[in-house]
């Protein structure tokens, strides 16, 4: 049930607990898209408390947050499990997780006494978004393992930025480490640190790199630069 997109909080923590959820879940007639609307609520309860801006509210919402990062999982284990995947529910579940991560921002911004930043983060994250589907590509960018890693709003991105420059294993290690369930983690610990302010700016940071590279990418690809796409070779 697991997806070799998969970071090391989902494959570590996320996915023993959301498999035991959907082994429960399997036992009812749900179907994966109307529990991805259902789980929904979750974000927007979080935001409740983490408007309130202080200690044990910010927490909560945090902690909040993480829930829906591992509920989050079991639509597409129902859907892989009772061949129910499609292209409405992979579009449905991107558009939740999307909106979940402005919520958290502009939420947490307001909470903070930091909206500037919040909608400056939220901004950032959308711009990014955008640039990542105007540069996407469904070429191979990597070996196989490495290449099924990678969502693939993220490929074009990769093969036409110049990241795998750096080489394929720095390339997997900064995506696994900045992928959206180790980000919600790492924002819960800050949280219980009392260094919420620290979400913004790292979530900010992270963002505007991508962002960056996305732009490099879409330019690079519209100007008819050769991708970097190292292949495997042939047996």
């Amino acid at each position: 049930m697991s997806k070799p997109q998969d970071g090391f909080v989902s494959r570590f923590l996320n996915r023993p607990i959301s498999r035991r959820v959907t082994r429960l879940l399997l036992k009812f007639p749900i179907h994966p898209n109307v529990l991805t609307i259902s789980i929904f609520v979750f974000p927007l309860i979080a935001c409740v408390f983490l408007v309130r801006g202080d200690y044990v509210s910010i927490i909560i919402g945090a902690t909040i947050f993480q829930a829906f990062s591992i509920l989050d999982g079991c639509d597409g284990e129902i859907a892989r499990a009772r061949n129910l995947e499609s292209k409405l529910g992979e579009r449905l579940d991107y558009f939740c997780d999307f909106a979940a991560s402005l919520l958290y921002v502009l939420a947490l911004g307001i909470g903070l006494h930091r909206s500037g930043e919040g909608i400056l983060c939220a901004v950032v994250i959308t711009t990014n978004e955008l640039f990542l589907k105007a540069g996407k590509s469904k070429m191979s960018v990597a070996s196989s393992p490495a290449h099924e890693s990678f969502y693939a709003r993220h490929r074009g991105m990769i093969g036409h930025s110049g990241l795998l420059h750096f080489g394929e294993e720095f390339v997997w290690w900064a995506f696994q480490l900045t992928k959206r369930d180790m980000a919600v983690f790492v924002f819960l610990v800050l949280a219980l640190l009392g260094w919420a302010s620290w979400i913004l700016h790292l979530w900010t940071t992270v963002a505007g790199l991508s962002l960056l590279l996305s732009a490099i990418a879409v330019i690079r690809a519209g100007n008819g630069a050769a991708d970097v796409v190292p292949r495997e070779p042939r047996a």
